[in-house]
Parts: C-alpha cells; sequence; structure tokens
C-alpha cells in the first residue's frame, strides 16, 4: 500500500502557470531593449509576484512611514487651505533627502520597479509645492523670500554627481550607463572620471543636451581606426593592441578643442577629470572649470590615460590671456586612478554634492566589489581593519624613503599604492557589469562595432533597475536647480546649486 503524499507534495496547475509566468517574465526583463519595455516588464513581473502589493502597502519597518504620511497630510492641508507661509515652514522643516529613512537603497531592492507608492507620493507633493510657491506673486510671497528658501532648501538638500572609474575599453559600459541616464532626464550635472571614465565625462561634458541626443551610438563613439578581427585573431582570440596615435586621433575626434570653462558655457555640466602627479612631492589634481578653468580637456584625458608602462606622462596644456595654447605648471601627469578614482571628496567640497552614482569598471577591483548598502558582507570589518594598517604602514614607509632615500623611484611606487588605499569605491547607487573577470588584453584593444553596441546595452541594461531610485533621490534637487536657474542663470562653472 502506497504512502499518503502530504498534502501540499502535488503542484498545482495554477501554482505552475504562475512559475512559468514569472520565469517568462524575468526572462523578458534581462532581455529589454529601452527603457520602456524594460519598465513594462518590471511591473507586471511585480504584479505576478505579489511585490506591487509591497509598493501599496505603506507600513514597514524599512523607514518611519508615519512621519512621511503626516509631512504628506501636512503639505495637502496647507496647500488646500492656501496657506503660504505655514508651506514655506514646512519646507523648511523637512526638505532632504532622507526624511524618515526614505532614501535607503534597501527600499529600492523589495520591488522591481520603484518603491513605497507613499515614498513617490511625498516626493511629487514637495517638487509640486515647490513650484506652486514659486508661481506666487509678489504679493503673497516676495521673491526675496523665495529665493532665500529655495537657495537654503537647495543647500540643505544637497545635489547629486556622477562618478566614473578607470577600465580601459570597457568605457563603453560607461557609456551605457550615461545614455540611460541622459535618455531618462536623470544625467546629474556634476559629472567626474578617471582615464576610461574621464574619456566618457569628456565627450559628455563638451557638448549641448541637443547635440547629445542620438550621439551615443557604435558609430560614433568608437575608438581607434575602425577594426574587425583578421583570421589569426578570430582563431586564436589574440588581440592587436593600441597605439598613441590612435589615442591622438580619438581624442581629437571625440573631444572638441574646448578649456574647462568653455565646455561648461556649451553643455551646462560641470566635469572634473582627476591626474596623478609623476614627481614624489607633487599632489593629485582634479581638473574642473573651478579649479582649473583654462586648462584644455583634451590634455585632461591624455594625462589622466596615460597608464605607467605603456603610455609616456603628459604636459598639461592651457589657453592663456591671449588665446594662446601655453603648458600648464612645470609637471607631468598620469592615469588619475592612482589619485582620486571616485573623488567624492573634492565634489562634496567644489559643488555641494551629497549623493553619488557610481558606475565602476576597474578590472583590478572589480572581482572584490561590493555594494555594502545591499548586500551584508561580514568579513567587511576585518578587511577594513587589513586595509587601515596597511595605509598606516605605508605612511610611515613613505616619511623613511622620504628622509633616506629621497630619490629614489620606491618612494614613487609607495605613494602610488598608499593612494589606492585610501580611496573609497562605492557611492549612494553603484552600478556595475555583470560579469567580473575580463580579459586584460581587451583593455587596450579595439572593439568591433558589434561589440561597442553589447556594453552599450550592457550599461543601459544595468542602469535601468536604479532610475526610479536616481529619480527619486534627485527629483527635489532637479526642482530646486531649475527654479533657481529661472531667477538667476548660471553664468559660470561654480558651485552654485543652480
Amino acid at each position: 500500500m502506497n504512502a499518503a503524499l502530504p498534502a501540499d507534495s502535488t503542484p498545482r496547475p495554477g501554482r505552475i502557470k504562475t512559475r512559468k509566468h514569472k520565469h517568462a517574465a524575468r526572462n523578458d526583463l534581462r532581455l529589454s531593449m529601452d527603457y520602456a519595455q524594460w519598465s513594462e516588464q518590471a511591473q507586471a513581473l511585480d504584479e505576478l509576484s505579489g511585490r506591487a502589493r509591497w509598493r501599496v502597502r505603506e507600513r514597514s519597518n524599512l523607514y518611519d512611514h508615519a512621519m512621511i504620511r503626516a509631512k504628506l497630510d501636512q503639505l495637502v492641508e496647507l496647500r488646500a487651505n492656501g496657506d503660504s507661509r505655514g508651506l514655506v515652514f514646512a519646507i523648511e522643516e523637512g526638505v532632504h533627502g532622507n526624511l524618515g529613512g526614505m532614501g535607503k537603497p534597501v527600499l529600492y531592492s523589495k520591488a522591481y520597479f520603484g518603491t513605497k507608492n507613499l515614498i513617490t507620493a511625498f516626493v511629487d507633493t514637495v517638487c509640486d509645492t515647490l513650484e506652486y510657491l514659486d508661481s506666487l506673486p509678489e504679493s503673497e510671497l516676495p521673491l526675496a523670500v523665495k529665493l532665500d528658501l529655495f537657495r537654503r532648501a537647495a543647500h540643505c538638500y544637497g545635489r547629486s554627481a556622477l562618478m566614473m572609474s578607470s577600465g580601459g575599453m570597457l568605457m563603453f559600459f560607461h557609456f551605457g550607463v550615461a545614455k540611460a541616464l541622459f535618455d531618462e532626464g536623470v544625467l546629474p550635472n556634476v559629472i567626474s572620471g578617471s582615464s576610461a571614465g574621464a574619456i566618457v565625462a569628456a565627450v559628455i561634458g563638451t557638448r549641448s543636451d541637443a547635440e547629445l541626443q542620438g550621439f551615443l551610438t557604435p558609430d560614433n563613439i568608437f575608438f581607434g581606426e575602425p577594426w574587425s578581427p583578421n583570421l589569426l585573431e578570430r582563431t586564436t582570440g589574440l588581440r592587436r593592441f593600441f597605439g598613441s596615435t590612435s589615442f591622438d586621433a580619438t581624442f581629437d575626434r571625440l573631444i572638441p578643442d574646448l578649456t574647462f570653462r568653455e565646455a561648461f558655457l556649451r553643455s551646462g555640466r560641470n566635469i572634473s577629470i582627476s591626474v596623478s602627479p609623476c614627481e614624489r612631492h607633487q599632489t593629485p589634481r582634479l581638473l574642473n572649470a573651478i579649479t582649473a578653468p583654462h586648462v584644455l580637456i583634451r590634455s585632461a584625458v591624455r594625462a589622466s590615460c596615460a597608464v605607467p608602462g605603456l603610455f609616456e606622462p603628459v604636459q598639461l596644456m592651457a589657453r592663456d590671456a591671449h588665446g594662446e595654447t601655453v603648458p600648464y605648471l612645470k609637471a607631468r601627469w598620469i592615469d588619475g586612478v592612482f589619485a582620486a578614482d571616485l573623488p567624492a571628496k573634492q565634489l562634496a567640497r567644489l559643488y555641494g554634492t551629497n549623493h553619488y552614482l557610481v558606475s565602476y569598471i576597474n578590472p583590478v577591483l572589480m572581482p572584490m566589489f561590493r555594494d555594502h548598502k545591499l548586500k551584508t558582507n561580514y568579513t567587511r570589518p576585518l578587511l577594513d581593519l587589513a586595509k587601515s594598517s596597511a595605509r598606516g604602514l605605508l605612511k610611515s614607509t613613505d616619511v623613511m624613503l622620504g628622509k633616506y632615500l629621497p630619490t629614489s623611484s620606491a618612494g614613487t611606487v609607495n605613494k602610488i599604492i598608499h593612494d589606492l588605499l585610501s580611496q573609497q569605491y562605492t557611492g549612494d547607487i553603484n552600478i556595475t557589469p555583470e560579469r567580473r573577470l575580463v580579459s586584460p588584453l581587451k583593455l587596450v584593444s579595439p572593439m568591433t562595432r558589434l561589440e561597442i553596441g553589447e556594453m552599450l546595452l550592457e550599461g543601459q541594461r544595468q542602469t535601468w533597475p536604479r532610475i526610479e531610485m536616481i529619480r527619486m533621490s534627485s527629483q527635489i534637487s532637479r526642482t530646486l536647480t531649475g527654479i533657481l536657474a529661472r531667477h538667476s542663470p548660471v553664468a559660470d562653472g561654480g558651485g552654485s546649486p543652480a
């Protein structure tokens, strides 16, 4: 006699059908070709999986839902009563990106699309309130009061920055990230890059929105000469290397002959490029329209891409008061990865940024890269301790070398290693390729148009799941920036929130 089966051991047809639908929906999501298709599939998957109900349900121990609801109801009531002074007070009291914990990345990991509807409604209401206050006549709310409110709110709220790491020819992933952000209207106006990231920052930062529209395609952003693998390369998988002439020709084609200040006036974007010094007693530089307004962007990119051992150090060039091209500082510079691959602190000081999107493709550190805000890493305290100890040892060694071997190249090497270990490699929102291991040959070798297109699409696909998080976390800042720009258009590359 057969033993009785457990009541739930026989799969139910409805359950099997749902599982198949979920699997098909996930596959469709993974293979989406644009953000509209991706968002439609993500919302359909939320409905199938029940995660849409999570978005609707306000209660959660992940954030202070009661506070957000109370603030939202307060704004709605004050607006209904026409209480402009009360609205000013309410905005002053509670406009910042993590009110009640609503900015936590984990709140965007529970559903495939977006976050709690309460958070979305609150952010939308704050932005509507700001626009409403700006529209009030002078008799009801004086302009001086408005501007004071908007400037203080912008300063308090801060702004977002996009930081792009080094990574050789994997830079086309950066282009994909930038394209996804630009197409959805959430590309930050503050952008930094080192090495490969510097190329992408320069391409984006030297073009207006109209010029950038439709530009980020394989036919426009290819690197070097048009190339397809020959029989030997197809058979063995070997790759030819780029020569310095290929780099120079590409820089001249992709990057207009502009200074940092000229580029800002053309694009409205504040771009920064990291370069590292060759000399031991020089300090790293973050070049932009504030720190180096007259430096030519092409020379800054060449310096930031000058990998030691592959390319010669670069002399920066600038445009003088008479429009002539002249050397900038009596020093030579190399790859920016050794100084400030992701210069968050410098950007915060110069531009008031406090929220960072990171596109990370550094092939050396990428296998160890972990987004600690989304994933628990129990070995992190031990790794931090080891890193801190190594930094202390290297700093002590630098003092000894400076005293007893001041001209030794060991001091420069020691300083480079110390600078690498001293850097922070994650931001608030981190975007990395799905594949972590990359053949070193591909980093300094040409890619076909097909390969470039695949990398572009990979960058977009890894960005799409974060678009709504980026939109929510920057919407208030972008609203304030737009309002202030209407009243006082930006005239230079300064750190004004406008």
